[in-house]
């Protein structure tokens, strides 16, 4: 479960250092952060996650808007950020490889790859984290008339991205035993 912690670690880092300081250094940090988890891949001693490639790309994209646009992008990166996500998420499934995939292959026998069983784990693990993202797009959408409370929106993002942690770390073994 480490490889998929650190590979949710520029998100997780972005939550906090948003709350911390300005937008534009918290996604310098984030994406810093993004860069870190890719250095495996960049050094030669590991493969990327596709994961990891779209995060950090979405969050290079958010910095690079903010740097150009910063009141636009103020109000709306987030919702970028989070949406392309999960809009990642749902097309990865869609397209038959759930992002979840490539850490399952690092902890199932090949034989396994394809069977039944682990191609629906890795699908609902996929699923939970898309609506995860999405619940998060609603939690930064621009709303005039209706903003959740900064406790809410503080909080939020990291009660769900622990939930999902969670859950991706419970869901094989429950499903395993069920089937």
């Amino acid at each position: 479960m480490t490889a998929e912690l650190i590979a949710f670690l520029p998100i997780i880092v972005l939550m906090i250092a948003t709350r911390l300081l300005p937008r534009r250094i918290a996604l310098l940090v984030s994406l810093g952060t993004a860069a870190v988890t890719l250095a495996p891949w960049v050094i030669g001693t590991g493969t990327p996650k596709q994961f990891s490639l779209v995060l950090a790309a979405l969050i290079a994209a958010s910095f690079a808007w903010h740097m150009t646009h910063a009141e636009s992008a103020e109000r709306w990166s987030g919702l970028m950020l989070t949406a392309g996500v999960a809009l990642y998420a749902f097309v990865s499934i869609t397209l038959g490889h759930p992002f979840a995939e490539q850490w399952a292959h690092e902890r199932v026998k090949p034989e396994l790859w394809t069977h039944p069983l682990t191609i629906h784990i890795v699908t609902t693990i996929t699923w939970v984290w898309g609506v995860i993202y999405v619940a998060l797009s609603l939690n930064t959408f621009p709303r005039e008339r209706f903003l959740p409370p900064e406790q809410v929106r503080t909080i939020l993002p990291i009660v769900l991205v622990v939930a999902g942690i969670a859950f991706s770390i419970w869901y094989p073994a429950f499903a395993v035993a069920n089937r």
